[in-house]
């Protein structure tokens, strides 16, 4: 089958080129033939080696995280779906890959496709609007009347989590250049905060929770959250307990409680918690998500679509980070 991998971290440029056609080897995995992925900046951190610490994977490691395609094959204790079906999903981090034209993914993933999404909302859905909706609800356990500030609300998980963030009766302050203004508020932000020229800090209000996008210098400014509030973050390092509760060694523990440093002497002063964010894959999930796109009560931005032999040029876009909604790869043509 036709792929895109790398053959080791670092590798500047994806190679196109032909991989075993995967096979079902468990009772509860469901074989699918691709139609389209799209590309996350996760993607690319993954290329890079960024991720090896929390992500093991053998070579060659076919890219991609989130896919819509039929189902060609079935395990045979699979319920859920049938051959035939078009599903989506976001893989599973045991083997990741969704550039190509066929994977293997387990049955807890993935979620039948209604009628109403189209095949680019499917594919640009799974890794943003899971992350998303786990931010808000698994790590914040936000309520009603609550505030949050989401930053890079342009983005594709901010867009979504101001949608997500509104339709729960939250406040919703985010951070986004000016031309995002109008599709921002039309979201349900409250307040856009032009980030190239207003400090965040300086016209926020205090807010129960931050979602941060971008990590570095603006994640460790804590001042505009409450006592007691909470920062998620998909950018930032991970600390010690998240090492922990992932299951990593004493070491990487330790490691990462070092690394996160910073970080913890920020929520610290802020009297503020730090949670760092890795999405995990969840059909159950989806299925709601797919609901509200389906019903217009959520919209899928979507940007540009790419044929699977310009996948670099799809990867090189998602890299200058103007991706203004979800970059779709044909993976059939």
């Amino acid at each position: 089958m036709k792929a895109a991998y790398i053959e080791h971290y670092g590798q500047e440029k994806l190679t196109l080129g032909q991989l075993p056609k995967p096979k079902i080897t468990s009772a509860k995995q469901v074989l699918v033939k691709v139609l389209k992925a799209s590309v996350n900046p996760v993607d690319l951190k993954i290329q890079s080696g960024k991720l090896r610490p929390l992500l093991h994977f053998p070579m060659p490691l076919i890219l991609g995280n989130d896919y819509v395609g039929i189902v060609e094959d079935i395990g045979e204790e699979v319920k859920s779906v049938e051959i035939g079906q078009l599903v989506f999903g976001r893989i599973s981090k045991k083997q990741i890959g969704t550039f190509c034209e066929y994977l293997v993914d387990e049955e807890n993933n993935l979620a039948a496709v209604p009628s109403a999404l189209t095949l680019q909302e499917a594919a640009g859905l799974p890794l943003v609007g899971l992350t998303a909706y786990q931010a808000l609800f698994e790590k914040m356990k936000a309520k009603s009347g609550q505030s949050i500030l989401i930053h890079a609300g342009a983005g594709g998980v901010g867009s979504l989590l101001i949608q997500l963030a509104k339709m729960q009766g939250l406040t919703v302050i985010t951070t986004a250049s000016q031309r995002n203004n109008a599709w921002l508020y039309s979201l349900g932000a409250d307040q856009v905060i032009d980030y190239h020229k207003n400090d965040f800090t300086e016209v926020c209000p205090p807010v129960d929770y931050v979602f941060d996008t971008i990590g570095q210098e603006t994640l460790l400014r804590f001042k505009v959250v409450k006592p007691g509030g909470k920062v998620v973050s998909v950018s930032g390092l991970p600390d010690e307990k998240f090492a922990k509760d992932y299951g990593l060694n004493i070491i990487w523990q330790k490691l990462f409680k070092l690394g996160s440093y910073k970080i913890r002497k920020a929520s610290q002063k802020a009297k503020a918690d730090y949670e760092f964010l890795f999405m995990h894959p969840d059909g159950k999930q989806l299925e709601k998500l797919d609901e509200l796109v389906a019903d217009k009560e959520l919209e899928v931005r979507l940007d540009k679509e790419f044929a699977f032999d310009d996948l670099q040029a799809a990867c090189d876009y998602v890299a200058t980070g103007h991706a203004n909604g979800k970059v779709i790869i044909d993976v059939v043509g």
